[in-house]
């Protein structure tokens, strides 16, 4: 997929970035266990990559803004309530 260039708001600033596409993703739940006994699992899902045109890194790498969605799920708790599923009639004409 070809890079785009564009502006990237960021922290009130305009910058030149480069949209960067995804080829790969190997994405791993993490596991937590809270004080009240529920396992979550958590990982964030990377939805765009953006390479900061011309800034680098100490290093010499170049800056990558990565924009992300986070997915949680709860394996197990105590405090699991079970909610009552309403059947959904139509209305009657």
């Amino acid at each position: 997929m070809a890079e785009i260039k564009e502006k990237f708001n960021i922290l009130g600033f305009a910058v030149d970035v480069t949209d960067v596409s995804i080829e790969r993703a190997d994405e791993h739940f993490d596991t937590y266990t809270l004080g009240d006994g529920t396992v979550l699992r958590v990982k964030s899902v990377a939805t765009a990559i953006k390479r900061v045109d011309g800034q680098y890194l100490p290093d010499g790498n170049p800056i990558y803004i990565v924009q992300t969605t986070p997915t949680v799920s709860v394996q197990k708790t105590a405090l699991k309530q079970n909610i009552a599923v309403k059947a959904h009639s139509p209305k009657a004409n």
